[in-house]
């Protein structure tokens, strides 16, 4: 495993609480209006929050392939990891919505389609068991594996299909987890600092086409095609060969599955709260929230992982009886 993979989850974490402070429309978040410079950073991020996020999953995934002597063993954990959190989550998240603002969706809806920050988990386990499926069967090699890259980015451009269980989001995050995968099969010297430098470039480029889409000058780039594909990949190698171990963004890196699932939780407590106490300052509620979005995960997870059964319903893990377990 790179040396920065903690370091590269951290900063994942960080971008994705960061956005979901803002909001992702003028409704949401801290309430601002879409033409506030804090939407327009926030979507100047969009082409390498999610991609990297699911490109470290398959980089994990990568160590403990499935295969068919351990395939019953890999998919109740993974049900386990993925499927208690997000029914838990789930019914607490609707719950608290219907209570304080009326959430407009019904129950069933948000069980079985997208529903707020949570349709990655429903999309993972689609994911998940495509690709343990295939390793079952096949066992691509890296080559074979490189050709599903593309096929999967090729697929991700050209379908559209059912928010039902998050399908559709599951084909866009394909062909990121599959890249994660071939990264895990290919020399360390992969990850060497030319290539880093070359992802960067890459990376940076289109990042600038994208901000004339931004501005309205060229038409915006689909968050599901192949130019925003190779932007998340070029960024996430990039990131995994140039950054050095960061101590603060390893440790949120070490938390990162229980900041996922419990962010919006605290960051929206945080600013209700501040808000509550008369306060409006615009970067205030932006640093106390996204502090509130970080740290309550973190100590929820050293809390719940003291019980097994805290730790199961609240963070889809067993713990380890020797001590803590991170995500």
């Amino acid at each position: 495993m790179p040396a920065s993979l903690d370091t590269v989850r951290g900063l994942a974490c960080l971008l994705l609480v960061c956005f979901h402070v803002v909001g992702d429309t003028p409704a949401r978040g801290l309430g601002l209006p879409a033409e506030s410079g804090w939407h327009y950073a926030s979507d100047s991020l969009a082409l390498i929050r999610m991609p990297v996020f699911t490109i470290l999953s398959g980089l994990l995934y990568g160590c403990h392939r499935a295969s068919l002597r351990n395939i019953e063993d890999f998919a109740i954990k993974k049900l386990r990891r993925l499927g208690i959190p997000l029914l838990v989550l789930t019914l607490l998240m609707w719950s608290g919505r219907s209570l304080v603002h009326g959430e407009d969706v019904s129950l069933p809806y948000a069980l079985t389609h997208s529903y707020e920050h949570l349709w990655f988990l429903q999309a993972l386990l689609w994911v998940f068991a495509s690709v343990a499926l295939v390793d079952c069967l096949a066992r691509p090699s890296p080559v074979r594996l490189a050709m599903l890259v593309g096929g999967a980015a090729l697929l991700s451009a050209l379908t559209h299909t059912t928010s039902f269980l998050s399908l559709e989001r599951a084909i866009y995050l394909l062909p990121f987890f599959l890249y994660g995968l071939l990264l895990s099969q290919l020399p360390a010297g992969f990850l060497s600092r030319r290539n880093g430098i070359a992802a960067l470039v890459a990376a940076l480029a289109i990042m600038a086409y994208a901000q004339g889409g931004l501005l309205g000058i060229v038409p915006r780039l689909r968050p599901d095609g192949i130019p925003a594909f190779a932007c998340g990949a070029a960024a996430c190698t990039a990131l995994l060969a140039l950054l050095p171990r960061i101590g603060a963004l390893a440790t949120i890196g070490h938390y990162s599955y229980s900041i996922y699932l419990w962010h919006v939780f605290f960051l929206a407590g945080g600013r209700m709260a501040l808000r509550a106490a008369g306060h409006e300052d615009v970067p205030m509620l932006f640093l106390a929230s996204a502090f509130c979005g970080l740290a309550g995960p973190i100590l929820l997870h050293r809390v719940a992982i003291r019980h097994e059964w805290s730790a199961i319903a609240l963070l889809g893990i067993k713990p380890a009886r020797r001590g803590l377990q991170a995500a």
